[in-house]
């Protein structure tokens, strides 16, 4: 209940391991899941699919742990047999509502499967139908959800939060950050003793903390100068690939350790700052770059290209939407006419495929070798991920593929955005296709 996840996992394990009972199985699983332990989940969800399986629940943490193993097809079979004769199965229909879109990026028939949840008396479908409009963009049938299900349950956090970046990404920027700040503190944050909240007046001295990912890090570093107009002095605590870089480009930041930290200093996330300080959608700062790197000396009597397709690991049900098939890019990766340079760090599986092409990736270390590779491009080519917001960043030339169904900091630009000027969007035009933005890409190639 408090959310220690990890503890109560370690509890219900050996809670199970003394008597194997339904309850105790669905909490344990709960837990492996929220903490994403996906072996042990796995190996608790065969167990106890093994022991019930009949058992609603049963079956729907083996279609899920199937799904995190990879055999998503053997999960869909699961799930479709079992409701063929339990048809008031709601857990077992939210597992198929994930699985269309996985699978086939299909939010309209994930949508009814939400409903026939829903119908049997699964409340919390409501949020995985308004997820399922938002991604269809149905903003108004979204937000009916969000607020039916905010009714029952007006502090979840998670409903909050989406109905937040729901308001983001209509660029209503009070609405939304109102929400979106109510997402989970880290235990950095919950044990601090002065973090700031909406109300409060900026102190003398400011902790900064890096949440979220990379690329929220690289995009939001921007409001720093911004920052250090209204204070005197600002210290942070970013994660070590990215410190070089940062520390280079903000020497007035004093950058220390975890164990430095002083619990009475005010304390604000980084992706908070543009809501601290007030600086709305219409007045972004420094869309032109604001990142500063030298630049690797690479020699090419061609035109040179960084490619990243494969974006990192923020969670199954979104990071499927956001990466490309290194196959999908075929019509770009054999063009003759450019040199190809690999920005993929890890799941760069496929680039042997591709001769052609000289795997920059290998050596980087931290950002600061991402950046100096990315100054010697011509052009940057990458779907949503750190390497688009450092490029942007850096002022490089890029063309950023997005699908239809982006995420919240794009709005629903399909050509520019007002983040990165030297950024150039190419959106998908369904949920499932990219041939014809990667057609317009390779067009646009050729004529270098």
């Amino acid at each position: 209940e408090q959310g220690h996840f990890i503890e109560a996992a370690i509890l219900f394990e050996r809670a199970v391991n003394l008597g194997k009972t339904k309850d105790i199985y669905c909490k344990l699983l709960n837990c492996l899941f929220e903490v994403k332990n996906y072996k042990k989940a796995i190996k608790y969800a065969i167990e106890m699919y093994n022991l019930y399986q009949e058992d609603d629940n049963a079956v729907a943490f083996m279609a899920k742990a199937l799904t995190y193993n990879g055999d998503m097809h053997e999960a869909e079979k699961l799930c479709v047999n079992y409701l063929k004769e339990h048809t008031n199965s709601a857990p077992v229909w939210t597992e198929l509502g994930y699985l269309k879109e996985l699978l086939y990026c299909d939010n309209k028939q994930a949508c009814e499967c939400f409903k026939l949840a829903l119908e049997n008396g699964d409340r919390w479908a409501l949020y995985n139908i308004a997820v399922s409009h938002m991604k269809q963009g149905n903003y108004t049938e979204a937000e009916k959800y969000f607020k039916a299900l905010l009714t029952e349950r007006p502090n979840n956090e998670d409903a909050n939060v989406s109905l937040g970046m729901l308001y983001l990404k209509q660029r209503k920027f009070k609405e939304g950050y109102d929400l979106f700040f109510q997402r989970k503190y880290g235990r950095m944050v919950r044990d601090h003793k002065n973090f700031w909240k909406p109300g409060d007046s900026l102190e003398n001295e400011i902790l900064i903390i890096s949440d979220q990912g990379f690329g929220d890090h690289i995009q939001f570093v921007r409001y720093l100068p911004k920052l250090l107009e209204r204070v005197k002095k600002v210290y942070m605590i970013e994660r070590k690939t990215l410190r070089n870089l940062f520390s280079k480009n903000y020497p007035q930041v004093k950058f220390i350790e975890p164990e430095e930290i002083d619990a009475n200093m005010q304390l604000v996330r980084i992706t908070d700052l543009a809501y601290v300080l007030g600086i709305d959608f219409e007045n972004i700062p420094f869309s032109k770059g604001y990142i500063k790197s030298e630049k690797m000396e690479i020699v090419s009597d061609k035109p040179k290209v960084g490619l990243c397709w494969q974006a990192g690991a923020t969670g199954i049900r979104t990071m499927i939407n956001r990466s490309i098939p290194i196959n999908d890019i075929d019509r770009i990766c054999n063009l003759e006419n450019i040199q190809l340079y690999s920005l993929q760090f890890q799941n760069s599986d496929g680039i042997q495929k591709y001769p052609n092409m000289i795997d920059l990736a290998k050596d980087f270390t931290n950002f600061e070798d991402t950046a100096k590779a990315i100054m010697a491009m011509d052009i940057v080519i990458t779907v949503d991920t750190s390497i688009a917001h450092l490029a942007g960043a850096l002022g490089v030339k890029t063309f950023l593929l997005l699908p239809k169904a982006s995420d919240w900091r794009w709005f629903s630009d399909t050509k520019v955005t007002p983040w990165y000027s030297s950024i150039e969007i190419f959106k998908q035009e369904d949920d499932i296709n990219w041939e014809n933005p990667i057609c317009d890409i390779a067009e646009r190639l050729k004529a270098l």
